[in-house]
């Protein structure tokens, strides 16, 4: 991930005054100091003190020093706009978009600040103000191979608990693992911005659609249509910050699986992205609720906590490392075969740019359910359920222009129980082209 210490000031037409003495101090600080990280922590002290010319000043040596940082590019473009040069601020800009391929986060940031900034009549004007009337985002068309498209069982051989005692049972070639080709298609749109009270709200749609080749009572279909709020945290409130904001989404879902609907949902989020030294931390809560079509005594409520911090590593600034930690409840309904259940799920997270138009990205997820009741009298003599999956990702992207990624995506998972009935593994190969709008 590029990353950025974006650095929002106090609101400009009631700026809060710094004090000469550390003003001075970072004055002598800057001059002093030749280390680009100390540097760019510098010109993000300055930002933060109103102090843009001082700013700039700090990054221009960073950049001078370390080219290939990409984060403090953007934060130059910031100090320089502010410093009144909107001119070498766009081409700053213009610079970061050509010689990086910029994350999508990154991508919306710099496209809305090179079109606020090359028009004259927006440069003073409150950002809040000037709604974004097109769609932004990406779609990606990909094709794949899948050895597990039925999601089959691992066991050929189920133990049973009968009331003459336990015995094995065979299990159909059916529910057995079947290999098979795919085709996807996958979106993900965020629509026009308004300013809503003290922020912003935009449409959001995100969409899924999984077609096998033979497999066919597997496609899937994942629709998500929603409604983001964003509103800037911290100093400055009058501009969502691109890293210290409060977010709250509010996404409906329908999933159908082999042409039937499977669920219909609706999830509701509360999240607080801020920075935290040089890295961005995330806090959140949600619930989401499903209620199943086919089999309604599946559905349920999700009440879940997540704490997630997003990290750049000592360097040049191209390599990144995450980690996301989520705990749930899930209140079933009262017929519910397991009943409730608690779950827990750790993801790490790791990108590095490889060259200016190549990246790498690696995935580890381990995710636990335990369900608080037990399955069934026939499993264990109805023990309580509990699952372990684990999920190995690697990726590879190639920004082919501006616009367009090609995409080389391995996946690997297993899922271990104490009921051999859910034991799970499969690996997946997908090559696949996005295209990047705004």
């Amino acid at each position: 991930m590029l990353s950025s210490g974006v650095a929002w000031s106090q609101d400009s037409s009631n700026p809060k005054p710094p004090s000469s003495t550390n003003i001075s101090s970072l004055t002598q600080q800057i001059n002093a100091s030749q280390d680009p990280d100390q540097l760019y922590q510098l010109g993000l002290n300055a930002l933060a003190n109103n102090q843009p010319d001082l700013a700039r000043q700090a990054l221009e040596r960073v950049v001078g020093l370390d080219p290939r940082f990409a984060g403090a590019w953007l934060d130059l473009a910031l100090a320089t706009y502010r410093s009144g040069d909107a001119a070498a601020a766009v081409e700053h800009l213009e610079y970061l978009r050509n010689q990086f391929p910029l994350t999508p986060a990154l991508l919306n940031q710099v496209n809305q600040w090179q079109s606020l900034w090359q028009n004259p009549q927006n440069l003073q004007t409150d950002q809040r103000s000037q709604p974004k009337s097109s769609w932004q985002g990406e779609i990606q068309l990909s094709a794949g191979y899948d050895n597990n498209a039925n999601t089959g069982l691992s066991r050929l051989q189920i133990p049973l608990s009968l009331p003459t005692g336990s015995t094995l049972f065979d299990v159909d070639k059916a529910f057995l693992p079947r290999a098979d080709s795919f085709s996807l298609f996958a979106a993900t749109l965020g629509g026009p911005v308004w300013a809503f009270g003290p922020g912003n709200l935009s449409p959001v749609l995100l969409l899924r659609n999984k077609l096998y080749t033979h497999e066919t009572g597997f496609n899937s279909l994942d629709l998500q249509p929603g409604l983001v709020y964003q509103q800037a945290a911290g100093p400055d409130s009058n501009t969502v910050a691109p890293n210290n904001y409060w977010q709250v989404n509010l996404l409906a879902q329908h999933y159908r699986l082999g042409g039937q609907t499977l669920f219909n949902g609706l999830r509701v989020a509360v999240l607080r992205n801020q920075p935290w030294h040089s890295c961005q931390r995330i806090l959140g809560t949600e619930i989401a609720t499903r209620a199943q079509q086919s089999v309604p005594s599946l559905s349920g409520t999700l009440y879940s906590l997540n704490a997630g911090l997003s990290c750049p590593l000592p360097g040049d600034g191209s390599k990144s490392i995450s980690a996301n930690l989520k705990t749930g409840f899930e209140q079933a309904r009262a017929d519910r075969p397991g009943g409730n259940n608690q779950s827990a799920e750790l993801t790490l997270r790791y990108e590095q740019m490889l060259s200016p138009s190549q990246s790498l990205q690696a995935s580890w997820q381990i995710a636990t359910t335990a369900d608080q009741s037990g399955y069934s009298p026939l499993l264990e003599d109805n023990a309580k359920r509990k699952l372990q999956r684990q999920t190995l990702s690697l990726g590879l992207r190639q920004s082919l222009n501006v616009d367009w990624e090609a995409r080389l995506n391995l996946e690997f998972f297993q899922q271990r129980a104490n009921l051999p009935l859910f034991e799970q593994q499969g690996r997946m190969l997908m090559l696949g082209l996005a295209k990047r709008f705004n």
